[in-house]
């Protein structure tokens, strides 16, 4: 049974969140933020740092899927780069 795109990209969308949930749950408990680059490098940032690294991930992702026309998912980029706005103004 081959998949379509459509599943395809909401298996990536799942794995993407729960990966975002594992490491969030693992910031909380040891304290530290990791980021890796495009090469596998991690680095251990602060708080300020962590946050912005994502900031510019989302806006590159919310920049694709504006290219690509996937406006609904562009839309629910647009919410989470407004909700981790927030989070840094209030650091």
């Amino acid at each position: 049974m081959a998949l379509t795109e459509q599943e395809i990209e909401q298996i990536a969308e799942l794995l993407f969140q729960k990966l975002v949930k594992q490491q969030e749950d693992y910031e909380k408990e040891t304290q530290t933020f990791m980021v890796a680059d495009e090469f596998g490098n991690r680095t251990e940032v602060s708080e300020i740092e962590y946050y912005s690294w994502e900031l510019h991930k989302l806006e590159n992702l919310l920049s694709e899927y504006v290219n690509r026309e996937d406006y609904e998912k562009a839309q629910m980029i647009k919410n989470k780069i407004r909700r981790l706005k927030i989070k840094i103004n209030k650091l």
